[in-house]
């Protein structure tokens, strides 16, 4: 399937990546003279979004000099039916792997220099021609919602609650920034580099958007220390009355959101999606608050 890829006959090893929702098949490549890279494939219909997400990469290094993943190439293969992107590896260990093993202060400084690292990432400001985020996330909203209830009919204990809390909650959208976005920020992709820095991997679903939306995900990071100190660090000590109300709201859309991705993944990534929505309700208490347990 990659042997028309220009550099294939430089890898000697090809390992499949099988975590995450994203709709890329993803691999570990190492090449004869001992580089690493990561490699993207999906079906030509992506060729624009792979060629997008190639160039943000691009603006967000040379605007913050992040250690991130740089693209090499984007192009077909496989008889112009896919289309792949060659990335640089970012060496180090997974902060998901490294953190958890740590004290609590350490878990929760690691959580400090990423809220520190998002906020960096969120310095770079939307282009001005956008749509206004609520116009655009309420469409979105809508198209969620109507797949969650009507085309996979999805439940999960606490989804009638969760769903109420999103709809009650709309108008908090108005009027917010828009910035770049991570758009999966958490401790499966961050990286400790041997310097103990980290750094940044899989900008894979960026997009412009209201900054707190970069939260959705925070809660599942590898520990709750890590979780509030990434919370800490960005805001450095002073949390905005706003944050816990937005965070919360984009937690409710991302568990929706993650069970209609797992939906076409199959039984067992459909499954972990459900427990995963169930366990942001418990953090929750079904969302009758705005700031979840572990913080």
């Amino acid at each position: 399937m990659l042997s028309d890829i220009s550099d294939y006959a430089n890898w000697i090893e090809i390992e499949p990546i099988e975590t995450g929702l994203s709709e890329d098949s993803k691999f570990h490549i190492t090449r004869n003279n001992g580089t690493e890279l990561i490699l993207r494939v999906s079906d030509i219909s992506h060729y624009k979004r792979h060629c997008e997400s190639a160039r943000f990469s691009e603006y967000v290094h040379n605007r913050l000099g992040l250690n991130m993943n740089m693209p090499i190439e984007v192009a077909a293969c496989c008889g112009d039916t896919l289309v792949y992107t060659l990335y640089t590896w970012v060496d180090g260990v997974e902060a998901e792997t490294k953190v958890c093993n740590l004290h609590t202060p350490e878990q929760a400084k690691y959580g400090e220099a990423a809220g520190a690292l998002l906020r960096r990432i969120h310095t770079i400001t939307a282009p001005e021609d956008i749509l206004p985020w609520d116009e655009y996330f309420n469409q979105h909203l809508d198209e969620l919602l109507d797949m969650f209830r009507y085309r996979i009919n999805g439940s999960f204990k606490g989804d009638g609650q969760t769903i109420d809390f999103i709809e009650q909650n709309r108008s908090l959208l108005a009027g917010r920034p828009q910035t770049a976005l991570h758009g999966d920020f958490r401790s499966g992709n961050l990286i400790v580099t041997k310097g103990g820095e980290l750094g940044i991997i899989d900008f894979g679903r960026w997009c412009w958007g209201d900054p707190y939306m970069d939260f959705q995900c925070v809660g599942r990071s590898c520990s709750a220390p890590f979780a509030r100190g990434q919370i800490n660090g960005y805001f450095e000590g002073d949390i905005p009355g706003d944050f816990f109300a937005l965070m919360s709201f984009y937690t409710a859309v991302d568990s929706i959101k993650r069970i209609v991705l797992a939906h076409a993944r199959g039984k067992e990534e459909y499954a972990e999606a459900v427990k995963s929505a169930e366990k942001t309700a418990r953090e929750y208490d079904n969302f009758t608050g705005h700031v979840p347990n572990w913080y």
